[in-house]
Order: structure tokens, then C-alpha cells, then sequence
């Protein structure tokens, strides 16, 4: 046998056999589970942060500052303080009675030793609490009546159209904040509402989408517009003058207007000349900024959906 098999051998006579090892590897964990279970018996004091959570805080108060962190002097054990350490607690403090007025803006944690007391771990004792006292800024809750915004996409089947432009009911809704949140707000909008090929009333609801520091009276509303067919037609209606002395005569070329609307079909059919009102204003010949004059629509049925005329100026003679 060579002299190096023969002191690989005498470096393995000297170490543990399998048994005695396992023994020892018993030992050493006995003995740190003992060293572990003697320390986190053991009471300490040491100080721990907390976070806050409010709770109960009383309508119509909003506050402006985030939740604190305080630090609590306390004597625990070991095993408590690892818990402390490992998961992160949060200690409830009640604003109910808390009374808020303009010169009473700080949370005073001292009488509140019990309800923190209670929060904490079985033996863990609360000997103080830093800092004692903490600013409570807050703002009062006002309430102010705010539009509705639609918000849609809507293509119609040819030959269709809403009657009138669609609409919120309500149109308004009663919504609740700080007043400086209120005055940065002009209307209220919904979630979108998409819709194609349309071709019949619409009556949807939508929901009011959230707003940060704002309660609403209700989160939802109608979306709502008749959608009927619609057609063209041809209409010549004559032009009157505006503002014109008695002892004028005013001769317009041409003295007619053509009138192309839009409207639903059970009321197009009904329509003629005396629905609608086309003027030209004298006013405008006495300025003499101009040697034709404009036409402009006075009066027309409110279900029409569309005018368009020609033409939409006309040329005049003045004859006195």
C-alpha cells in the first residue's frame, strides 16, 4: 500500500462515524433551540414604530395630513418584539369624540393609553408614547349641485338621428367635498358609452366616474335620446326684412329663399313655408359696408334637425 492510501485512511479513522455525527448535529440544535427559547422569553424594553390608522372620524370632516407613525416605549418579550419586528402592526385611534373646531387641530395620544394598550400583544406593556401630541389638519365637507357630462360615441344607421341631443337624467347631481376640491370641479363625467349602427331610442344607464375627496348623491345615471329616421326637404320660404322705415321700399333679388331640413319623418310631411321665419336687417344697408345683404333664420320648428338655405345672401334695390 502506498504511503498515501495509507494517510487518506488515517484521516478517515479520525473522523466521527455516521452515528456520532448525527448525535453532535442533535446536540448543537438542542442547544440553540434552549439558547433561543431562553432569550425570547426574556422581557426587553425597547422602543417600536407603529403606524395609525383613523377610524370613526365623524361626517363631514375630511382630513388633510396622511396617518402617522408613532413610537411606542414597551416592555415585551423577545418572541413579541420578533413578531413587532416582522410584521408590520397598525394601531387603530378612534376620532369620535374628538371635537373639531378651527382652533383644535391635534390628536392628544395620552388619554388614549388603554385603547393602544389593548391593541398590543398579551404581555406587552405601553410605558410611553412618542411623540405625545400630533397635528390633525382637516377641512369641513361642503356640498355643491354639479352638471352631468355624457360621455359617448355614438354612430347612427344611415338615415337615423336622435332627435334631440341625448341627455342625463338627472342632469345634475349633488356632490360632496372641501370647498377648495368643489370650486376646481365644473361638471361630472361618466364612463364612456359606445354605440353603432343606432337606430332606436336610447335609454342607458352609466356610472359616474369616481373622483378623489368627492361623495356623490348617487353614482349613476340615464343616458337617454329618441332616435327616430329622419329625411330632407325642399321648402321655399320668402325673405322679410328687418328694421325697414315705412316710407322705404326694398326691392331683394331673389325675393325667396330655398330651405333643405332635416327632420323625422312623421313631422316632415307637416312642414311648409309659415313654419319658418328668413330676414335680412336694414341696418345693415345703412352701415353700407356691403352691396349684398345677409340672410339669417328667426324662427324655425324646434324638432328640425338641419337647415341649410341658398342662397344665403341676396342682393337689394332701395327705392324712397
Amino acid at each position: 500500500m502506498s504511503i498515501q492510501n495509507r494517510g487518506i485512511e488515517s484521516v478517515l479513522k479520525k473522523l466521527p462515524n455516521k452515528s456520532r455525527f448525527q448525535f453532535f448535529l442533535f446536540f448543537v440544535i438542542l442547544s440553540l433551540t434552549l439558547w433561543t427559547s431562553t432569550k425570547l422569553s426574556k422581557v426587553y424594553q425597547v422602543v417600536q414604530p407603529f403606524n395609525i390608522s383613523w377610524v370613526d372620524t365623524p361626517k363631514g370632516i375630511v382630513l388633510n395630513a396622511a396617518p402617522p407613525q408613532i413610537k411606542l416605549s414597551i416592555s415585551a418579550s423577545g418572541m413579541e418584539i420578533l413578531w413587532y419586528r416582522l410584521f408590520k402592526r397598525t394601531l387603530k385611534i378612534s376620532l369620535e369624540e374628538i371635537e373639531f373646531t378651527p382652533n383644535r387641530q391635534v390628536v392628544t395620544f395620552e388619554p388614549r393609553y388603554f385603547d393602544l394598550q389593548q391593541q398590543l400583544l398579551g404581555d406587552t406593556e405601553l410605558n410611553q408614547i412618542t411623540p405625545s401630541l400630533f397635528p390633525l389638519p382637516y377641512s369641513t365637507i361642503t356640498s355643491k349641485k354639479l352638471p352631468v357630462t355624457p360621455s359617448m360615441r355614438i354612430d347612427f344607421r344611415p338615415g337615423y338621428l336622435a332627435v334631440d341631443r341625448f341627455k342625463a337624467i338627472p342632469d345634475s347631481i349633488l356632490v360632496y367635498g372641501t370647498p377648495i376640491l368643489l370650486d376646481s370641479i365644473k361638471s361630472m363625467k361618466t364612463e364612456e358609452f359606445i354605440a353603432e349602427d343606432v337606430h332606436q331610442t336610447i335609454d342607458q344607464e352609466l356610472l359616474i366616474l369616481p373622483f378623489e375627496g368627492i361623495e356623490f348623491e348617487v353614482n349613476r345615471v340615464r343616458l337617454y335620446g329618441d332616435v327616430l329616421p329622419f329625411s330632407e326637404k325642399t321648402i321655399e320660404v320668402p325673405i322679410q326684412i328687418q328694421n325697414k322705415p315705412e316710407a322705404i321700399k326694398i326691392k331683394l333679388f331673389p325675393p325667396n329663399v330655398n330651405l333643405v331640413i332635416t327632420a323625422p319623418l312623421d313631422v316632415l310631411g307637416n312642414l311648409g313655408p309659415n313654419d319658418f321665419t328668413l330676414a335680412v336687417d336694414y341696418n345693415q344697408i345703412k352701415t353700407g359696408t356691403s352691396n349684398r345683404l345677409e340672410i339669417k333664420i328667426l324662427k324655425q320648428p324646434s324638432k328640425v334637425k338641419k337647415i341649410n338655405w341658398e342662397p344665403t345672401t341676396v342682393n337689394f334695390l332701395v327705392r324712397k
